[in-house]
């Protein structure tokens, strides 16, 4: 893709992606499973957007607390601004709770109308955490008059699930697995609970799709539906 200027507005070279809408249930998803696509959409000239159902503040059945909604929102957005990306909106859905029902459809539904995305990035609907298997639900049923809707590839433990994700759609991220990886390391709190270990798995699915597809690295997707753009 190529960046071309024109009115001093910037434009994605390939129309498919030009307006890119990234739904994640909570702070960390979209950078788990798409951040060198997103990174890599900015660098393009893409208009790329995070939406967000949750807060992620998140305690235990046990009591344990591991993070606060400031601390999860600030670490969010820093996040995303490693990224280079501008828009991010976080909404106030419970972490352990989103559900698929019309409340979260229609806050769904305004962002995309509101932002007319011309992809849609979401969670896969088989993800063995309910939230995440809902909010891919409800993004679907919110992007209904919308043409091209893609989903994420879970990574472990949210991946172990009874149906198997098939990767259809691949976009090399040579150029952007750094940031990536550094937009993982401002989820401080969940770097700290989870170590170097978490950045090295991820890195390490990466390579395996950039494998796949004669890359390096790589992000994989399954595709609910998809309109080519002949330009």
């Amino acid at each position: 893709m190529t960046v071309y200027r024109e009115d001093d507005v910037m434009f994605c070279s390939n129309p498919m992606f030009e307006r890119s809408l990234f739904v994640g249930a909570h702070l960390d998803d979209i950078e788990l499973a798409a951040g060198g696509t997103a990174a890599r959409l900015v660098e393009a000239g893409a208009r790329v957007r995070f939406l967000v159902m949750s807060p992620s503040d998140y305690t235990s059945y046990d009591g344990s607390h591991f993070r606060d909604a400031d601390v999860a929102v600030t670490e969010g957005r820093e996040a995303a601004a490693t990224l280079g990306v501008k828009e991010i909106d976080v909404l106030s859905f419970p972490a352990k709770d989103v559900e698929n029902h019309s409340t979260v459809v229609e806050s769904i539904n305004k962002v995309v109308d509101d932002f007319r995305p011309t992809m849609v990035f979401t969670h896969w609907p088989f993800d063995t955490h309910r939230s995440h298997a809902n909010t891919a639900l409800a993004t679907i049923a919110a992007s209904r008059y919308y043409n091209s809707v893609v989903m994420y590839e879970p990574i472990t433990p949210s991946g172990r699930s009874y149906v198997g994700f098939r990767p259809q759609l691949y976009i090399n991220i040579d150029d952007t697995i750094e940031k990536k990886l550094q937009a993982l390391r401002q989820h401080k709190s969940e770097y700290t609970k989870y170590g170097e270990q978490w950045i090295e798995g991820v890195e390490a699915r990466s390579r395996y799709r950039g494998y796949e597809m004669r890359a390096r690295y790589g992000e994989a997707f399954e595709v609910s539906r998809l309109e080519g753009v002949l330009a």
